[in-house]
């Protein structure tokens, strides 16, 4: 029978709290003279006190916000869930940023809603709990967010463009060239097989280059099935030792874990990551080094090594290994690197260089099971 006047009770004397706390000619000093929307809140969210910035920035005057709930600046859509997180501070109320890693939004009084930043302050009173919410709009820096994205995209297109635009120009000449001999008709027959491997591996070059610039801008979710990683990778590095203009007398050494699980991965994409990274360091060693592929299980997934004794990555440059369009090549997109994190990423998984002058380089990439 006395529960509703005890809480009448109750609330009474933390109104009274915080009257006293908002009656304080100190309090009212540093809250007018604050840069923010100040907002005092009881644990019932009814607004006891506001400063005049935060008239400003809601539209609403003091009077007209005095009693109502706080509920009244949030955006309708997540109200009912606001309250709830309004109650759960309230029983264990500390000094922390309100929703850490999400979006916040106020609404003002013409329905508008501003993006803000929230900071929550306990202010423990004898009669009750009070909350001093500080509130900053931050419209003005999502625009310069926004702008800066945009000019950032328009940077990597215009990178992008120029980068296509130099990588297929020299293959292109090449089939022009060529075309023109074979429209000549005076070619001998040894030139006329000259030039038909000259169009043939120009018109590859070109479909590879626009291959790595349509994977880099449309990446594709992998197709992951159970397979064997030790296969796969014997069966990349079997193919690439082929290629002896590139392997030269390159020694090549596989140390692959019999005890690796098996893991979920798309065939394809990772065949394209170890191919990337396995001629690389054919190339760093210029046939005439030493590579070694290995693997082992660890935690919760598996390793892949891919480590040479070449020269080693600078380490002026090797903080921009894996940045778009930076490559070191003579030719090349350098989109190779950028891709394998890509796919490996995608696979939920990372990779690693471990590289310095003179000391060769490792790739190691950990993927999940």
């Amino acid at each position: 029978m006395n529960k509703p006047h005890s809480a009448a009770r109750k609330a009474s004397s933390v109104e009274r709290g915080a009257e006293r706390t908002r009656s304080d000619p100190r309090f009212r000093w540093a809250a007018e003279a604050a840069p923010n929307a100040l907002i005092m809140v009881g644990a019932d969210g009814k607004i006891s006190y506001v400063n005049g910035q935060a008239e400003k920035l809601f539209g609403y005057s003091r009077k007209e916000l005095f009693g109502q709930t706080i509920e009244l600046l949030v955006p309708k859509r997540v109200r009912e869930h606001h309250i709830k997180y309004r109650q759960d501070y309230f029983q264990q109320p500390t000094t922390r940023a309100m929703g850490q890693g999400r979006e916040l939004f106020g609404v003002r009084k013409d329905g508008a809603e501003i993006p803000v930043e929230i900071g929550l302050n306990s202010i423990t009173t004898e009669d009750g709990t009070l909350v001093l919410a500080s509130v900053i709009d931050i419209t003005e820096r999502k625009r310069l967010e926004r702008k800066l994205a945009q000019t950032e995209t328009l940077a990597m297109v215009g990178s992008m463009v120029a980068a296509v635009a130099h990588e297929i120009r020299n293959p292109l000449n090449s089939i022009v060239m060529a075309a023109k001999l074979l429209g000549a008709g005076d070619l001998s027959g040894e030139e006329l097989d000259q030039v038909r491997t000259a169009l043939t591996n120009e018109s590859q070059r070109l479909n590879r280059t626009l291959e790595d610039f349509l994977q880099f801008a449309r990446p594709r979710i992998p197709k992951k099935e159970p397979g064997d990683l030790n296969a796969l990778i014997h069966e990349v590095l079997l193919a690439a030792k082929t290629d002896t203009a590139v392997a030269g007398r390159t020694v090549t050494k596989e140390r692959l874990d019999p005890r690796l699980p098996r893991a979920a991965f798309d065939g394809d994409q990772m065949r394209q990551v170890l191919w990337n990274l396995i001629r690389n360091a054919f190339q760093a060693v210029e046939g005439k080094g030493r590579i070694e592929v290995r693997t082992e299980p660890h935690d919760g997934g598996v390793t892949i090594v891919v480590e040479d004794n070449g020269p080693g990555v600078p380490d002026d440059q090797r903080e921009r290994i894996f940045a778009p369009f930076f490559t070191t090549k003579a030719k090349g997109t350098g989109l190779g690197l950028p891709i394998c994190r890509s796919i490996v990423t995608a696979h939920g998984g990372e990779i690693r260089i471990d590289s310095g002058p003179n000391r060769g380089t490792r790739f190691s990439i950990l993927l999940p099971l």
